[in-house]
């Protein structure tokens, strides 16, 4: 575990190291210090980590839904698209038949 003595020692270590070299034992006990430090550094995120990799991976679950729903509505709207197309055609082939049949009319009635 790591606590305020440790750091101590930490930091003294470093003060030289960062000016001159240290001993064989200091330089293996500053190794030692930083291995231990770094530890227990993962060892307080790893629970913080676990539970982002659970949120990232729901996250993931829930976008492949959306974008299996947004597939099924972008293959209705093009469903939608060709029948308002079909529709649009027809209705100018009937607006051009009622238009000829007007135009009998009007030759019969004159």
């Amino acid at each position: 575990m790591w606590d305020d003595a440790k750091q101590r020692r930490l930091n003294e270590l470093r003060q030289p190291a960062r000016r001159e070299s240290l001993s064989a034992d200091d330089q293996q006990e500053l190794e030692t210090l930083i291995y231990e430090l770094e530890q227990t550094e993962w060892a307080a995120l790893r629970p913080t980590l676990s539970q982002f990799l659970g949120d990232q991976e729901a996250l993931a679950a829930d976008l492949g839904q959306l974008q299996a729903r947004n597939a099924v509505f972008g293959a209705l709207a093009d469903r939608y698209a060709d029948l308002l197309a079909r529709a649009k055609a027809q209705l100018a082939g009937l607006t051009s038949e009622r238009e000829a049949l007007r135009r009998e009319y009007e030759r019969a009635v004159h």
